[in-house]
């Protein structure tokens, strides 16, 4: 049965795409089977895939709007394909700023993206869902399908300040909709060469350190040249500081799996 990891915060700009996509790469890399969710209507995560809007092909909103409307659907037929082997990905569209609001009026709707989730969860090793920078129903049902939730966490002061009102929301699904839900926390566009950068790591360490990756992802032009060319970052540039880092977080992640596989 896949692993279920959402990416959310709900600040814009702190790297959730890209870690979604890089860590998405890294784990099929390792060879495990790996389906990524774009759940924003930015669709941020499937244009750096090169799925556009106008591409041809159901979505997610499509997906989400057969509980709206229940109609036949071919699920797989929903799953694209990336330069990846082993990597998989079930994109967005703007239309899904239109199913938010309608289905958050459905009574459950929380469940709404577990139930589609079902379809694969025995396709794949891992499923990774690109959260939208918000905390409203999006994020909440994805929270709710999730076995855990990474928080990329930008290292300077209003990043971080940010962190207070994810973990409120983090703890209302964990009591009403999905009480197994984990979180864990991961450093993302940390410069060693500034000082409130260096400030921030050091206060996350002291006070997560349970919860708080011991891989740091540093800046590095290459994750923003990477997405021109439609590929994950261990393609366009196996050598890069970045592939390194986000394939030890692929390595840290599977060892927190395997640590609850086994304790299960």
């Amino acid at each position: 049965m896949s692993h279920v990891v959402a990416i959310s915060n709900q600040k814009g700009g702190v790297a959730k795409t890209t870690t979604t996509i890089s860590l998405g790469a890294c784990l099929a890399e390792r060879g495990n089977r790996t389906l990524l969710i774009d759940f924003d209507p930015q669709s941020n995560l499937s244009l750096s895939l090169g799925h556009h809007d106008d591409s041809p092909g159901e979505t997610i909103s499509d997906a989400l709007e057969t509980s709206l409307n229940p109609r036949k659907m071919v699920w797989d037929e929903l799953i694209r394909p990336t330069s990846m082997e082993k990597l998989e990905i079930i994109p967005s569209d703007p239309r899904l700023w239109t199913v938010e609001r309608l289905i958050s009026e459905k009574q459950g709707y929380e469940h709404e993206l577990k139930h589609v989730l079902e379809h694969w969860q025995n396709n794949y090793d891992y499923i990774l869902i690109d959260c939208s920078p918000s905390l409203g129903p999006l994020t909440v049902m994805a929270l709710t399908a999730s076995n855990r939730v990474i928080i990329p966490i930008q290292t300077e002061f209003l990043a971080a300040v940010g962190l207070v009102r994810l973990l409120e929301t983090v703890d209302a699904v964990r009591e009403h909709t999905n009480a197994n839900l984990e979180f864990d926390l991961l450093a993302v566009m940390y410069d060693q060469r500034n000082s409130i950068c260096r400030a921030v790591l050091t206060k996350l360490q002291e006070n997560f350190s349970a919860r708080l990756y011991s891989t740091v992802i540093g800046v590095d032009t290459r994750l923003k040249e990477c997405v021109a060319s439609g590929q994950p970052i261990n393609q366009y540039d196996p050598r890069t500081r970045a592939t390194q880092q986000y394939r030890k977080l692929a390595e840290e992640l599977e060892l927190k799996v395997k640590g609850i596989q086994e304790a299960e």
